[in-house]
């Protein structure tokens, strides 16, 4: 069984506090699987295990404060750890150069656009740190992609579509034609 059979389990047993953790050491920079942590809430919510207002709340302040903890880190010291380690994890001095491009040409676009596209959403506070990106646009940006991606994810695809296709299947389920 790997991690992503585990996550409903671990939203059932721990609720709001992993959904909010969970979302937040993912937006840090550690790859957790948010956008999977945010959609299992949103059906765990649409089954009753969950409040649907809880698991955005605690979503959206995950996705907002994870960001900022990877944004500061990435501009107090980012950098040098990047240019040591990052082959690891496949950034390389020139994708690191062409990330930086991307924050000094679209700065803000970047943040939000990166919500939405789950490898760049990993690692984009710490590329807007290191690119020393400035503090207030990427704080609203921030702000904003903190609360669009999770109602997206949370409402739209866990609680409506998911959660009542699965409650559709379940109730044809029991039906006998």
């Amino acid at each position: 069984m790997g991690i992503h059979e585990h996550i409903p389990l671990l939203i059932e047993r721990y609720g709001n506090l992993f959904v909010f953790f969970g979302v937040m050491l993912a937006c840090t920079g550690i790859p957790i699987p948010s956008q999977l942590i945010l959609i299992a809430s949103g059906v765990l919510a649409q089954q009753g295990y969950l409040g649907l207002t809880d698991a955005l709340v605690f979503g959206i302040l995950g996705a907002v404060a994870g960001e900022q903890i990877g944004y500061w880190v990435g501009h107090k010291g980012g950098r040098p750890v990047i240019e040591r380690w990052g082959h690891y994890i496949l950034v390389t001095p020139e994708r690191l150069a062409r990330a930086e491009h991307l924050f000094r040409e679209y700065g803000g676009k970047t943040v939000l656009f990166a919500r939405f596209i789950p490898g760049l959403r990993v690692f984009s506070s710490l590329l807007a740190g290191i690119s020393q990106m400035s503090r207030k646009p990427f704080l609203f940006y921030n702000v904003l992609g903190g609360v669009l991606w999770p109602a997206i994810m949370v409402v739209l695809i866990g609680y409506f579509l998911i959660g009542h296709l699965l409650l559709s299947y379940v109730m044809a389920a029991h039906i006998d034609l």
